[in-house]
């Protein structure tokens, strides 16, 4: 039977903010498991111009597949090469978010399709540019980088700076967008449309490709992952994994992440999982 093999980039194929490429054995493996008829969906919250390039690696430009991307924000389908689902920021208020964070002197960045605009270089993407095939553009004035549609929108500081300020800017920007916070890592959090999660866009996706869950087997670590664990045949979470994962998971694989994911590909070459 095909498998849709769903896959959660950091912390799960890879250790977190680890760069644009998954190790040797675990792109052979991924390689393989698609040569015998399954379909990757890579599901992650990095901007797409930090997950092609891991789809590139494990030849999906010629296998085909799908990449959620921006925390389900955007929806590429590799064989045609479209995006097939995009949930936009409105510009005027991603412009009001600018300012609000130059107020609190808060480092603000959004992604077009040749860089990420931003008004400071600061820890929090510093640590993340690694992880994207983009540039980083510093300026003064964002409106004139606004060509093309934000679906992700980030803040970055020490964690001590944002620790201060968030859970009060957090209450203002639900009061004044149509936005979320999802605190991405220590140093950065990622603001997206409300309407916009992992789950609702991999749901939204199975559902238009006719798959059931009976064909899914997925692997992840965080909150945003517990429910493409839990609905899996197959749910792998990680041992260094949230509580959350660890609960709903059919296995718990070991923490080093090369290891640990090698465990349950090796698992999916057998084909030998039945779904509950």
């Amino acid at each position: 039977m095909k498998r849709w093999i769903v896959c959660d980039l950091d912390g799960s194929l890879m250790p977190p903010s680890d760069g644009l490429f998954v190790s040797k054995a675990v792109q052979e493996k991924l390689i393989a498991l698609q040569e015998k008829g399954n379909t990757v969906i890579l599901n992650s919250a990095r901007v797409f111009q930090g997950v092609y390039p891991l789809a590139l690696q494990i030849g999906m430009d010629t296998f085909g597949g799908y990449l959620i991307s921006s925390n389900g924000s955007h929806v590429y389908d590799m064989r045609t090469k479209q995006v097939i689902d995009c949930i936009k920021m409105d510009s005027a208020q991603v412009l009001w978010l600018w300012q609000l964070m130059e107020k609190h002197n808060i480092g603000i960045g959004f992604t077009q399709p040749e860089a990420v605009i931003c008004n400071q270089m600061r820890m929090g993407f510093e640590l993340d540019q690694k992880n994207c095939d983009i540039d980083y553009i510093t300026t003064m004035h964002p409106k004139r980088y606004l060509k093309a549609e934000v679906v992700k929108c980030s803040v970055a500081a020490k964690p001590e700076e944002l620790e201060t300020v968030m859970d009060a800017l957090e209450l203002e920007i639900g009061q004044h967008t149509d936005f979320q916070v999802i605190r991405s890592t220590p140093t950065l959090y990622d603001v997206l449309h409300k309407e916009v999660s992992k789950q609702g866009a991999l749901e939204k996706l199975l559902k238009s490709l006719h798959a059931g869950w009976d064909q899914v087997t997925a692997i992840g670590d965080g909150y945003s992952d517990v429910e493409s664990i839990r609905l899996a045949a197959l749910g792998c979470t990680l041992e260094n994994a949230k509580e959350e994962c660890k609960e709903v998971a059919d296995m718990i694989v070991p923490s080093c992440y090369e290891d640990g994911c090698l465990i349950w590909l090796d698992r999916l070459l057998e084909e030998t999982y039945e779904s509950h």
